[in-house]
């Protein structure tokens, strides 16, 4: 006769518990096996929506500002599976695969440093949104120590040509410093104007321009239709080739103080008020639709030019646009041949912002490519050096 084992109350308290923990963490797995495949289908759309223009699909834009996050995101999960289930990490590396070349254009591990001298034969560029030259403390005397030192930064690094974005230039002297006379006296004797706003009561007009120690044969400006803004380009002579400069500012977000202090205090973890940030939204639904429009107006120009191209501008958004994908298209990233980390560009809003570019005809070879670290204006200096391979 077999008899049973007597159960207690407290082993049948042991029971319920471990059966409750086991149900707890089969739930737990679960829901963040549901998460991450939600995730995954996220961050897919995410890698395939440069290709989708935001004039029809407006809402992905605000997957390509958060690609960075979205990649983190995956990689949390991935360590995780590695602990918890290593056999669900299959579905993470698959997605982290097919979305590898969004993902190559976010750094580079290139380091080599940037040597002042340019070797001989080769072309130094610059672009930089120069935010009026006058930078953001107050005071005249400020702003005008500011836009010196600007131009020594220009002087230092001795570009063939200068790419500048918000450039502001008083036309009567008696106003204000003139930057064309500057440049001119550091050697910049060829210059193209955008000219696309104009205060006629200051005599003050901005945009974008060329400035150039080489010759120029051509010049002309492609006016937008989204905003007064236009796309910019001149013809230099370089070892008797002829190349194309072309130069833009793209629409920005145009965000006021205010919904400058609610991106502040997602940054800071508080809660946002949210009519600004509703505001924020949809300025950023505005930015996103009139950079389709330009965007649709600046690549057949790029793309008909008879002569090899260098495009600098202040595109305003990031690498995983519908706006990079089309501008850039089959030219080359000068950044991602030589830069070094994740290429910053922008002081504010979040540290991931690389939103100022030079793409080059494929048969132009970076040699190197350095972004100085600056605090006179909202945006960094750009500086190529390119080598011509006719």
């Amino acid at each position: 006769m077999f008899l049973l084992p007597a159960t207690t109350p407290g082993s049948k308290n042991n029971y319920i518990t471990q059966t409750m923990a086991f149900s707890l963490r089969k739930l737990s797995k679960r829901f963040m096996l549901l998460t991450n495949s939600v995730l995954i289908i996220v961050f897919l759309i995410a890698c395939f929506q440069p290709r989708l223009s935001p004039e029809t699909f407006w809402g992905l834009g605000y997957l390509s500002v958060g690609f960075p996050y979205l990649l983190l995101l995956m990689l949390a999960f991935g360590f995780f599976w590695l602990f918890a289930k290593p056999r669900f990490i299959l579905l993470t590396l698959i997605a982290l695969a097919i979305g590898y070349p969004q993902i190559a254009l976010l750094y580079n591990l290139n380091n080599e440093a940037f040597i002042l001298q340019k070797k001989e034969g080769e072309l130094r560029v610059m672009t930089w949104n120069v935010k009026g030259f006058y930078g953001s403390k107050p005071g005249r005397k400020a702003k005008l120590a500011n836009a010196d030192s600007i131009f020594s930064i220009i002087l230092k690094y001795q570009p063939d040509v200068v790419c500048l974005q918000e450039y502001g230039q008083y036309d009567d002297k008696n106003l204000g410093k003139s930057p064309l006379d500057v440049m001119r006296k550091m050697g910049y004797n060829f210059e193209v104007l955008s000219k696309d706003y104009s205060r006629k009561t200051y005599s003050y007009s901005s945009g974008v321009a060329i400035f150039s120690k080489l010759p120029l044969l051509a010049t002309e400006r492609i006016p937008y239709t989204s905003s007064a803004e236009s796309l910019l380009f001149a013809d230099v002579l370089f070892q008797k080739d002829t190349l194309r400069i072309f130069t833009t500012h793209l629409q920005s977000y145009r965000f006021s103080e205010i919904e400058l202090d609610q991106i502040e205090k997602v940054r800071q973890k508080e809660t946002p008020s949210i009519a600004p940030s509703r505001s924020l939204l949809s300025k950023m639904k505005s930015g996103f639709l009139n950079r389709a429009s330009q965007v649709d107006i600046m690549a057949p120009q790029l793309d008909k030019s008879p002569h090899p191209e260098i495009v600098c501008l202040d595109m305003n958004d990031v690498p995983n646009s519908y706006a990079y994908h089309h501008v850039r298209g089959n030219r080359v990233d000068v950044f991602l041949q030589k830069g070094f980390g994740i290429g910053r560009t922008y002081l504010s809003y979040v540290p991931t912002l690389r939103i100022d570019f030079i793409f080059a005809d494929p048969r132009f070879e970076t040699s190197q490519i350095s972004i100085p670290q600056l605090m006179y204006s909202d945006h960094l200096p750009i500086i190529a050096d390119l080598k011509w391979q006719p």
